[in-house]
């Protein structure tokens, strides 16, 4: 019975290690991984960044993903960028038919002070 915690214990280190999305990690872009990875740093070195409280958040438009970086304290109009990583311009995120028709919210990460009954 030793033995068999011994090798169960490295394996729920493991697990408990991954990086928890709010989305399964297969929907999660690679270069946005790496951006929340290292916001994540950032925030673990100096908590007074400001980082604490900003989301990733995807939506859907024209049958494609945009994900939105929000912070609480400058996201008058967020960065919008693509499934590849690619921001979009702010003329281009500030049109009418984006801001009307994108759907389907979903939260990607929230940061550990992240205020849900903000409503976007």
């Amino acid at each position: 019975m030793k033995k068999f915690l011994l090798l169960l214990l490295p394996a729920i280190l493991l697990i408990s290690c991954e990086r928890q999305y709010l989305l399964p990690s297969d929907e999660v872009p690679g270069w946005l991984k790496k951006s929340i990875a290292d916001t994540e740093r950032i925030i673990s070195s100096d908590s007074r960044s400001g980082l604490s409280i900003s989301a990733w958040i995807r939506y859907e438009y024209n049958d494609q993903y945009y994900f939105e970086w929000h912070n609480l304290l400058s996201s008058s109009f967020p960065p919008i960028y693509n499934f590849e990583g690619d921001m979009m311009g702010y003329s281009w995120a500030t049109t009418d038919d984006y801001q009307k028709d994108k759907c389907c919210r979903e939260y990607i990460w929230k940061g550990p002070s992240w205020n849900d009954d903000f409503d976007w």
